[in-house]
């Protein structure tokens, strides 16, 4: 009884300096989640930077990939349980559609106190814009703007 996937990935050609996306530990395609993908700049247009995870053993990966390795799993039914998001490029992606800039804000953070409380001193601060990203399912996602 063979243990080897049945899926061709790992065997098919692939351009120079791309990997097959594929769970070294499992030795399977079959669980993998793509998280993000990043374009490798205009001369390289059709490799990607992709970020994956894989499901059944909870390992992640990240190395360039063509977009026809990243579509095919991408394109796959069944995989993912549920909704997740993608990010791609400097768009999210939730339910497989674009999220909507809902709002702006400004985020005000305050550094915890360790050790000895400061004499005539506040706690630093920081402030960092933010935009709100939402989903037609509700999903939202905050991030810095």
């Amino acid at each position: 009884m063979s243990t080897v996937s049945e899926s061709a990935i790992p065997h098919e050609p692939h351009q120079p300096g791309t990997s097959p996306l594929w769970c070294a530990a499992c030795g399977t395609d079959k669980h993998l989640v793509i998280e993000s993908i990043q374009a490798q700049g205009p001369r390289l247009s059709q490799q990607l930077a992709v970020f994956y995870t894989c499901t059944s053993c909870g390992l992640s990966y990240s190395h360039a990939a063509t977009v026809q390795q990243a579509g095919a799993i991408l394109n796959r039914r069944g995989i993912q349980d549920g909704p997740r998001l993608l990010e791609f490029g400097k768009h999210y992606f939730h339910c497989g559609e674009p999220l909507r800039e809902v709002k702006t804000s400004l985020r005000r953070f305050g550094a915890s106190r360790t050790g000895r409380p400061r004499l005539r001193s506040s706690p630093p601060e920081a402030l960092l814009h933010t935009k709100v990203l939402r989903c037609s399912c509700g999903f939202e996602l905050e991030i810095p703007a």
